[in-house]
């Protein structure tokens, strides 16, 4: 941070570092869980999507081939999945306003497809779902979306609204049949750096304000969308706590050190931040560095009524044998 050059840079990651390792509190254990949401809400989610989302296919390239049989070369069309707003205004889709946190041209924006009333609804319905996981009384401060991705985005590295989005969930409700698998990265508390992917269904629960999260790499294919949901403490004192982060900046933030060799050069956008000379523009994720050592690789779907973290194994989806019921929140049922 020391070496960022621009003071308006400089100060704004400062903001977001402090607020990280500092300010925000942690509720949780490892800052992060995965679980599989309730299905009548993915269903209903699912029929918003696809009730409003207006999808064209376009063929991109041929790829070409010699048949072993004939002998002749047989040619198919690569069609790619492309998504625009909907020029019906009963749909309530728009392209999202710029955003310095999500990267991409302005074809790459993502489309918000929103119904405010329903969103209300199913932030109250999953509240219970959320005190559970945080082991704390919540209220909801927001819940947005369906945002669909577009091809050639990606979300940087940030953390969230100090003050409003403390306790969060990322409902993925679906992707298009073309779309690469595109992770949520996430910094725990245990010095990892955890790559999750999402299927449709999984709900990511994960501490916004705290962890440094984002999608680095550049997505690839017509769409991925997901609602986006954010609570706060009972009583949270949200006004105090932004000039607690002001406060707590050193008073040396302006000073500028040259850049030192074998250290990471590091880029603040906005609130957020990139790694720009390393892989997917984050060091964690490029196996050449050595940040890579201590990356995680998550695969949904969740399994139903647990929520897998830190300590779980990431290829079975299973927790440590030295666990018993008690210790998997929400046991055998659905949470």
């Amino acid at each position: 941070m020391e070496r960022i050059n621009h003071a308006n840079d400089k100060y704004n990651g400062w903001m977001g570092f402090i607020t990280s390792a500092l300010i925000a509190t942690n509720y949780t254990e490892n800052g992060w869980g995965l679980t599989r949401a309730p299905e009548h809400i993915t269903k209903l989610l699912q029929d918003r999507l696809y009730q409003t989302l207006e999808v064209t296919k376009v063929t991109t390239k041929q790829e070409c081939s010699i048949d072993e049989t004939t002998g002749k070369e047989e040619c198919i069309d690569i069609q790619q999945e492309i998504i625009e707003p909907s020029t019906d205004n009963n749909k309530n889709t728009r392209k999202e306003h710029f955003i310095n946190v999500i990267g991409g041209d302005d074809n790459a924006r993502p489309v918000m497809i929103s119904d405010y009333h329903q969103n209300m609804e199913i932030l109250n319905e999953m509240k219970p779902i959320f005190e559970e996981w945080s082991g704390i009384p919540l209220e909801g401060s927001t819940a947005y979306g369906i945002r669909a991705y577009r091809n050639n985005s990606n979300l940087l590295m940030h953390v969230d609204k100090s003050s409003t989005h403390v306790i969060s969930g990322i409902y993925h409700v679906d992707r298009s049949d073309d779309a690469k698998p595109w992770p949520i990265v996430i910094e725990d508390y245990k010095g990892n750096t955890n790559q999750v992917y999402l299927e449709p269904g999984d709900l990511l629960f994960y501490e916004s304000s705290k962890c440094f999260h984002g999608r680095p790499q550049t997505f690839i294919g017509g769409y991925y969308a997901s609602l986006f949901m954010h609570y706060r403490p009972v009583d949270f004192d949200h006004e105090n706590i932004n000039n607690e982060i002001h406060y707590a900046i050193p008073q040396h933030w302006h000073e500028t050190k040259p850049p030192k060799e074998g250290l990471d050069v590091m880029e603040v956008v906005g609130t957020s931040f990139k790694e720009p000379n390393c892989k997917h523009l984050l060091c964690s994720l490029d196996e050449g560095n050595e940040m890579s050592k201590n990356t995680v690789n998550w695969y949904g779907p969740a399994p139903k009524g647990k929520v897998v973290t830190t300590g779980w194994n990431p290829t079975t989806m299973t927790p440590p044998e030295s666990w018993d019921d008690d210790d998997l929140l929400g046991g055998d049922d659905e949470l």
